[in-house]
């Protein structure tokens, strides 16, 4: 009897609505060489019986961004969510807001940087407990609108010095559960923001939209800094500087 592995399963959404974006769109490669992984309902990408080690896959789809992620394999099966940041041809349908990012490091551009965007969700989630200690899956969250609504995936767990990049896995009656503990404690009223990973490009820049963003939060997971930019609808220029 002929057995198959899930190496890897990843959920690829619109980075722009949040919507999953359907396998049959996109083109893959891993580690360079054109793949066509196992396509579900739902936007889900499945590769089967990767050997042991690390990968890079690679997605493109017409009127996106191109996106890779990089991730190893063991004998267990990685999920992972990406999201197709809009590009040329995106099919926008009424405004947004635009923004062209500069980041800046001893006074260069910041080539190839790993950034993490951030912007409040519009269910607005709040840390609900006192206080949730550093290792821990689980926390008690405030929840402005039917649980229902809320997605799983990546959040900035904005606190200051102290933020880090979380990834929800669910919400339920008020615990959510995380997919990786906790790497710092947190107070209660520390906001989770909906969170996109970024890379800059050769001019140090990034492009990004949203349908309707006003503040921003900007955080560099190596340096574990953080930054916030108010945004006008419409377009804007930004530079960070670290």
């Amino acid at each position: 009897m002929i057995t198959m592995h899930a190496s890897l399963i990843c959920q690829v959404r619109d980075g722009f609505t949040g919507h999953p974006l359907e396998g049959s769109a996109l083109e893959c490669t891993l580690d360079g060489a054109a793949v066509r992984p196992l396509a579900k309902p739902g936007g889900y990408l499945i590769l089967l019986d990767l050997p042991f080690g690390s990968h890079r896959m690679t997605l493109r789809c017409r009127g996106y961004q191109e996106e890779w992620v990089e991730f190893a394999v063991d004998e267990g099966t990685r999920e992972l969510v990406v999201t197709m940041k809009p590009g040329e041809g995106y099919p926008f349908r009424g405004p947004v807001t635009r923004l062209s990012l500069t980041v800046t490091e001893g006074g260069t551009p910041a080539v190839g940087k790993r950034l993490w965007l951030a912007v409040p969700a519009p269910w607005e989630l709040k840390v609900a407990q006192t206080r949730v200690e550093k290792g821990q899956l689980q926390l008690r969250l405030y929840c402005k609108g039917p649980q229902s609504a809320v997605s799983s995936g990546a959040y900035l767990l904005a606190d200051g010095e102290n933020s880090e990049i979380v990834e929800l896995q669910e919400l339920m009656e008020e615990m959510g559960t995380l997919a990786a503990p906790l790497l710092r404690s947190h107070g209660r009223g520390c906001p989770l923001m909906l969170a996109q990973c970024y890379r800059t490009g050769t001019d140090g820049q990034i492009s990004a939209v949203w349908q309707d963003a006003r503040i921003l939060a900007v955080y560099d997971q190596e340096r574990q800094s953080l930054a916030e930019l108010n945004l006008e609808p419409g377009e804007n220029r930004r530079t960070v500087v670290w």
